[in-house]
């Protein structure tokens, strides 16, 4: 009975999985559209639209990151390994994002891709590799994402041969720039992290390979990713070198809502602020034969509340 009713919910899982192929090539010329209508008309929607970010977004941006992100001018999302007539894994993202020139770095376009892995059993999801910033001034990641970014190149350096993904050597974790790394993470308060450090995540170490042999496994029928059966995510633990736990998290936040739903935050923006404008008292309709006189601190109170600053 139960292998029955994991059949039936790979089948539904796979017809999920088309759709969502099939559903992204036909909408990926709209999204195109929106994207020069913005870029031609609405110069400032996107700093709007991240300052109504939903709740897994808005928590990870700190203060220090808010003056950068008003130079954001543009977001879009591909699933790059969907190709042809719907063929490819849909859950592999690219976010990419523009910005206006600016006096934190010299990037005017940012790229990340996410490649969705899967490990056996234990673990399926996205993996991706470090992005540098080329810093001016400050650097908000406090030295993080470089220290990320040098550690992958050592990788590359040591282990030519090794696949995107595989796990790291012991030589490779005795190098300077491993243990810098680590000792950098663990003096660093997880919830002072910048939004940018973002683009130094890498996840779980799980090669193409890896992935591919897990499907193959799959296929012949066994119960690799059964899904019905509950994951653990303490089966396999984050590498120590993980300067943004939340990556995965984050990304899907940008694909799966902030991106698709855009349009919605900023119209929602634009209501909220007419509403409040419609709503501010008129202080000269006070009529001067009034028996009680105005407490500054008494209209303060009553006033309505004013919205945070815009990005």
């Amino acid at each position: 009975m139960y292998e029955k009713l994991a059949r039936i919910e790979k089948q539904l899982f796979d017809i999920e999985l088309d759709f969502l192929r099939r559903s992204y090539l036909a909408t990926r010329p709209q999204f195109v559209e929106r994207a020069e209508t913005i870029a031609a008309e609405i110069p400032g929607f996107w700093p709007v639209v991240v300052d109504e970010a939903p709740d897994e977004i808005d928590r990870r941006i700190q203060p220090r990151d808010v003056p950068v992100l008003s130079s954001l001018r543009a977001v879009d999302v591909e699933r790059f390994e969907v190709v042809g007539e719907g063929r490819g894994e849909p859950r592999s993202l690219k976010l990419t994002f523009t910005f206006a020139p600016n006096e934190w770095f010299e990037d005017e376009r940012l790229e990340k891709k996410f490649w969705w892995r899967a490990s056996g059993e234990e673990w399926s999801g996205l993996v991706s590799e470090p992005v540098g910033i080329r810093w001016k001034d400050r650097d908000l990641t406090e030295g993080l994402l470089g220290m990320a970014v040098r550690l992958w190149e050592k990788e590359r350096e040591l282990q030519p041969e090794q696949a995107r993904g595989s796990a790291i050597s012991e030589e490779v974790k005795s190098t300077k720039e491993y243990q810098e790394l680590v000792e950098k993470i663990e003096r660093t308060p997880q919830d002072a992290i910048s939004l940018f450090a973002f683009f130094g995540f890498r996840g779980h170490h799980v090669s193409a390979e890896e992935s591919v042999a897990t499907a193959e496994k799959e296929k012949k029928g066994r119960d690799y990713l059964d899904p019905l059966k509950d994951s653990d995510d303490g089966l396999r633990q984050l590498p120590d070198t993980e300067i943004y736990p939340h990556g995965e998290e984050l990304a899907i936040a940008f694909a799966d809502d902030l991106y698709p739903g855009a349009t919605q935050y900023f119209t929602k923006a634009q209501e909220r602020d007419a509403a409040i404008s419609e709503e501010e008292p008129i202080s000269d309709s006070i009529s001067q034969d009034d028996d009680e006189e105005s407490d500054p601190l008494k209209d303060d109170v009553d006033a309505p509340p004013k919205k945070r600053k815009r990005l």
